[in-house]
Formats: C-alpha cells, structure tokens, sequence
C-alpha cells in the first residue's frame, strides 16, 4: 500500500506518548478522525500542538457561524492550490450550512450574499501571487467583518495558510481526505465523526495542550481571543527551525520570501536569489528548503530533502525548518492583516 505521507514517518495512534497523544485524543473527541493532516505533524510535538491549538481556536470554536469561517478556509487553500484542504474544508463548509457558497467556490465564483462574498475576496487577497507590501494599495488589509470577530477569521486564514504548505509538502500527491477520490461528488464521511467535526466547540480548550512558556506575547489582531497566543506559540515553535541554518542563510530566506510578499512563487521565476550563492552547500540546500517551503512547497522534491538532511537530520529537525520557512510566508501575509479594513 503506497505511503500516505512524504519525507516523514510519522507517530501512530496506538503508539503516541506525551504532547502527542494529547493532541490525538483531543482530536479524535472533537474532530471527525486522526487524519494525515494533523499526524504529518507529530515528529516535532513543538509545532502539532500549536498548529492544532490555532486551528481549533479560530476555525472550531468561538462565536462566528462555522460555514462562514469554512469559507476562508477553502478560499486561502483555492489561492494555495492545496486539493486536499479544498476537499476536506469543502464538505465542512456544506455540512455546516454553506451549500450555496460552497457551489459558487467550486465554480470559481463569488458567492451570491454580498457579505460572503467580501469576505472570500478577502480571503483569497491574502495569499495572491505579488502580495502587495503591508499598507500598499491592494494589501488584504483586515477583514470586513466587525472588529470583535475578525481574530477568527484572521486566525481562520493564516492557520490554512500554514497547514496548506505542510501538507502540499508531506502529504502524497493527490491524496483527499477520509478516503475521497478525486471524481467523487458526495460526501466523504458519514456518521457520528462527521457530526461531531461540525460541532462548535468551547473555546481555550486548545491551549491546555502547549506547555507553559511555549506562547511568547499574542499578536494585537488578536484581542483577548485564545485565538492569539496559540498562534504566538506556533509563530514561536516554527522561529526555531531557522537555528538549522546560519545567520547569512536565514537573512537569505528572509529576503527572498519578502521580496516576493508571501505569495506563490512558480518554477520559472527565476529564483533563488543571488543571495544564496554566497552560502556553503549546506546552508544553501536548508535555506532552498525553507524558500520552497514559503513560496512553492509543492515543488519540494526527494532529492530537496535528501541535499539538505542526508544522514545528520531527523524527522524533527526537517518539520522544523519546513515549518521555519513556512510561517515566514506566513507572518508576510499576517503584516498585511489588522490594518485598514479590506475593500470588495
């Protein structure tokens, strides 16, 4: 049976200890499944806590409708052209009461409901190729939705932007979740799990399962919501992959990702930049890997990894510096968030 996952191996269920089998029963009592997408984490329980706190916090629990924020969800992994998320958020969005806006998504429309539809123009603003500078004309801006719900949201599409790397990275090709083909039209689960996925949930659960002094300070779009510190904890966790790499290589991958905003960068354009010419083949493999990770995870290749790890890296180590590089793409796109209300 081919392997669901790549470049990883990752903890079992029945074999999970710790951190890591917190976040599996929390996941499992809440969520329809332990699926691949939460499991490709569990190498470096540092980043599957936080990454499943910041999920559940901004997309699963809170005040806001699920279908509204399931939208954002699909919209960002559209822009990030992540088929497994769309898949997945694509049958919550339905499930939870968003049909008509689900259709108009799979058509690649705006939703006919103008508030809807402002917010999925919002939504993709935040992860398009040449991503305008913090404060540009064109930037996302913060969503238009009322100040005391938008760290949902926020939270709700920088945690898809993140997830959406991971998994274009570590996830086999082509591979949907709960066993859906790619032809299939129903829906791919059925039963108590699905129910309970849809379910809102209590919020602040998610953060009993980060270790004290693993959230550094909230980020001010966030408010008092526990959408914030679990995002500062995985901002954190993820800022420590760059330690793999030297000084001169982290500044490399900085440059790179903001030169291009956090936004998709294709195969032919030309990168990477000069400035990783300079570094020694290690650091140029690892700070590669990074850059990929950021701004084309789904061009990250065996032989990537192979250059970069060779036999000195673990699983760990690779989740880190992939997780590295991702969130820089990501806090590009959180700097454009919380300023000026986003304009249809």
């Amino acid at each position: 049976m081919p392997s669901l996952f790549r470049h990883i191996t990752p903890v079992p269920p029945e074999t999970a200890t710790g951190q890591v089998a917190a976040v599996y029963d929390q996941v499992n009592a809440e969520f329809s499944s332990i699926g691949p997408a939460v499991m490709m984490m569990s190498p470096a329980p540092e980043l599957l806590a936080p990454g499943w706190a910041l999920l559940r916090e901004s997309l699963l629990a809170g005040s806001v409708p699920r279908r509204h924020k399931e939208a954002v969800a699909v919209s960002v992994s559209q822009v990030n052209r992540c088929e497994y998320d769309i898949a997945g958020h694509m049958v919550f969005l339905e499930l939870s009461g968003g049909g008509d806006v689900a259709r108009a998504l799979r058509r690649g429309d705006d939703p006919a409901d103008e508030d809807a539809a402002a917010v999925v123009r919002w939504a993709r603003s935040t992860g398009a190729p040449g991503l305008p500078a913090p404060g540009a004309p064109g930037a996302p801006g913060a969503p238009p939705v009322p100040e005391a719900l938008a760290p949902e949201y926020v939270g709700t599409a920088l945690a898809l932007h993140f997830v959406n790397r991971m998994v274009l990275i570590l996830l086999a090709e082509h591979l949907l979740p709960g066993g859906m083909r790619e032809s299939d039209t129903a829906r791919p689960f059925e039963g108590a799990p699905i129910a309970r996925a849809v379910e809102r949930r209590r919020s602040g659960d998610g953060l009993l399962l980060l270790k004290d002094g693993e959230a550094g300070p909230a980020p001010a779009w966030a408010g008092k919501s526990t959408v914030g510190p679990a995002y500062a904890a995985l901002r954190d966790s993820a800022a420590k992959g760059g330690f793999l790499l030297s000084e001169d290589a982290r500044a490399a991958v900085r440059d790179t990702v903001g030169r291009h905003l956090g936004g998709y960068l294709p195969a032919d354009d030309g990168w990477p930049a000069t400035s990783l010419d300079a570094l020694s083949p290690g650091d140029r493999a690892g700070a590669t890997l990074a850059i990929l990770a950021a701004l084309a995870p789904d061009q990250v290749t065996e032989d990537d990894v192979t250059r970069w790890r060779g036999d000195r890296y673990s699983d760990h180590c690779l989740l880190h510096l992939l997780a590295f590089g991702a969130m820089i793409a990501v806090e590009r796109v959180e700097a454009g968030i919380g300023r000026a209300p986003a304009t249809g």
